[in-house]
């Protein structure tokens, strides 16, 4: 009996391991969550992004929006949308009057409004006359519309810290700070539902080692793609450093990276580069 009982016990673990992998991959999941969505008269909703949760309500002459967040963690693959009663008391929300209020808003993932500094869990070394693609992810800004095009509020979906970037204290911009591992594949890239992903390719033209510790994303001349499996995309970057010196030059892509579409465009940059696409970016870089 107590052979039966153990291969008992033994048997709905495993059927318990099966439902908890289950309600894991069904949590990891990606869909696209800019889609529009329609509210009826004191109707509210709730989508979770990432650490970002919104709350939006619908009345007879006003709109209700209320946000929270969890946190800077970078683990959250949370994906959720559904209708609840009402905004949580405890959060605060802002009210937005109409004579005729629209019946449905839309979620649309915009790049941040700076440039976002990223540094990698390691340096990377890369040899004189190679160059390799990383595929590196930032968080975005959810910009919360109604269907007749008027952007409510636009809320990142993570707070991110102030940084200065540049060789000097009098040369360089503020940026955003952000941490992440430059992954070399795209199947590499974890799912999460909050991040957009842009390939860059560092081509070192020098004749010395270059190790890479951190690089500035110029974000706010980056567009926002978004595909039908729930990723979100950037158009693609070209890192060219000639030499010893700090700066080097960035190309932006004008067309969307290898698998995406252009008919997957969602939101444009929010600045135009003032050289035809070229910029000057600065890279944390040095020789060994």
């Amino acid at each position: 009996m107590s052979f039966v009982a153990h291969l008992n016990y033994h048997e709905n673990d495993h059927m318990s391991q099966q439902v908890l992998n289950s309600e894991q991959e069904a949590r990891h999941t990606l869909a696209p969550w800019w889609k529009p969505v329609h509210l009826a008269e004191g109707q509210c909703w709730r989508y979770a992004i990432g650490p970002l949760s919104l709350y939006l309500q619908r009345h007879a002459s006003e709109w209700w929006l209320a946000s929270e967040s969890r946190g800077g963690t970078e683990d959250q693959f949370r994906l959720e949308s559904s209708d609840i009663e009402a905004i949580p008391e405890e959060l605060t929300y802002t009210r937005y009057a109409f004579s005729r209020p629209p019946a449905s808003f839309c979620l649309k993932p915009r790049l941040l409004d700076r440039p976002v500094v990223v540094r990698t869990n390691q340096a990377v070394n890369i040899p004189p006359d190679q160059k390799i693609t990383f595929f590196i992810s930032t968080p975005v800004c959810v910009s919360v519309e109604l269907t007749d095009g008027l952007v409510l509020q636009e809320v990142p979906v993570m707070r991110l810290s102030d940084t200065w970037f540049g060789p000097s204290t009098r040369v360089g911009e503020l940026c955003y700070a952000a941490r992440t591992q430059a992954r070399n594949t795209r199947s590499e890239v974890p799912l999460r539902p909050h991040r957009a992903v842009t390939p860059v390719t560092i081509h070192n033209r020098s004749d010395q080692m270059m190790a890479i510790d951190k690089v500035s994303l110029p974000a706010p001349f980056l567009p926002v793609y978004g595909r039908p499996d729930g990723t979100l995309w950037t158009v693609p970057l070209t890192l060219e450093h000639l030499g010893l010196e700090a700066l080097a030059k960035v190309t932006i892509g004008e067309h969307p990276p290898e698998g995406v579409s252009q008919s997957d465009w969602l939101t444009p940059a929010r600045d135009v580069p003032k050289k035809s696409g070229l910029v000057r970016a600065f890279v944390d870089m040095f020789s060994e």
